[in-house]
């Protein structure tokens, strides 16, 4: 069962990219719980919409966004309108991701671009784009979605892995670089994962074959994973950066 510390982000804006399902959608809601106003940035809107007006009808502020993370004008207007309606982002949570599974002869070369601009440019631009408001605020917090991808092999997911690494470098060299301005970085990593987009193209055997190797006997939730990043993203977590918590039942070094 998740944990909410009322009020813990009471005061604060926090943006969500990915932010109308999955692991996105549990930390806006986590967040938003906490105190947060929450900016739900999702490419569709209607998920976006749907999901701010589910943290609205908690009594949570929140407001949809509609951009494509891997595009930078889109994510700094979505900032702006952020910024605009609640004032300077404080926490940023960098999740969204386009993905496809295969083997790599079969990836096109759009697959591999789009990839690469929503899974890696988007953290960039994340990072960019709400620097200035950290800084002028005397410190912010930064969680990515990483992936244990990013250190152990994986089968028909040789860019996915490629992107999940180059996001955990990212979190360890912007942790260096915006820690003298009090910003923390860090990134979350979760294993197998039954969120509502997965179970559309994974079966129950496939689950059941994943659940048999996680240490722990069970699959992730998305709340799992929603708690750890709004750790890292609180003040609870403020001796933190740079750093990567896996949250995978145990899988990782299991299987390392």
């Amino acid at each position: 069962m998740t944990t909410i510390v009322k009020d813990r982000f009471a005061g604060r804006v926090a943006l969500v990219t990915g932010g109308g399902q999955g692991i996105g959608r549990a930390i806006a809601e986590h967040l938003a719980a906490e105190g947060a106003r929450v900016g739900v940035l999702d490419l569709n809107a209607e998920l976006a919409e749907t999901t701010a007006q589910a943290l609205r009808d908690k009594g949570g502020e929140a407001i949809a966004l509609t951009a494509n993370a891997g595009k930078r004008d889109e994510v700094f207007a979505a900032v702006q309108k952020l910024r605009e309606a609640f004032g300077p982002v404080t926490v940023l949570i960098n999740n969204a991701m386009f993905n496809r599974y295969g083997p790599l002869e079969d990836q096109t070369e759009k697959t591999i671009s789009l990839m690469i601009d929503v899974g890696l440019k988007g953290v960039i631009w994340g990072y960019q784009a709400v620097l200035a408001d950290m800084r002028g605020a005397g410190g912010g917090s930064i969680v990515n979605i990483a992936s244990p991808a990013a250190v152990i092999a994986m089968k028909h997911g040789i860019m996915y892995s490629a992107v999940k690494a180059a996001v955990a470098a990212a979190t360890r060299s912007g942790a260096a670089e915006f820690g003298p301005d009090n910003i923390r970085v860090n990134a979350v990593a979760p294993g197998p994962t039954q969120t509502d987009g997965a179970n559309l193209v994974v079966t129950e055997e496939a689950w059941e074959r994943r659940r048999q190797r996680v240490p722990i006997g069970r699959l992730g939730q998305p709340q799992d994973s929603a708690a750890a990043a709004v750790f890292l993203a609180s003040e609870d977590a403020s001796f933190i950066t740079g750093d990567m918590l896996f949250v995978d039942g145990g899988i990782t070094y299991a299987f390392s």
